[in-house]
């Protein structure tokens, strides 16, 4: 897993884990902000937008040519870049729950 540049796409928040899963349930596909936002409607467009420019910036998504639109697809690193952070926030909220 390479460490991504943007520390706050490591970070913990629910919104960002469930962008993080709904890339993560269809790594092959190609979104755009509004697709991945109807995906998720919990989770407002702007935290959608901003999660996937912060991926973008760090290469764990890149952009697919020959689309009107920003379109955008995990990359096999991000992937599994995505796939161990969410594993931490799994073993992390694992031992916070043991704790007394």
């Amino acid at each position: 897993m390479r460490t991504p540049h943007t520390s706050i796409l490591a970070a913990y928040s629910e919104p960002r884990e469930q962008i993080y899963r709904a890339l993560l349930a269809h790594p092959a596909r190609d979104w755009r902000v509004s697709q991945l936002a109807e995906e998720i409607p919990d989770v407002s467009v702007e935290a959608v937008r901003t999660t996937l420019y912060l991926l973008l910036g760090d290469r764990l998504v890149e952009a697919v040519p020959h689309q009107r639109s920003l379109t955008l697809r995990l990359t096999s690193e991000g992937r599994s870049t995505i796939e161990e952070i969410t594993r931490r926030w799994t073993t992390v909220g694992a031992a916070v729950e043991e704790q007394p």
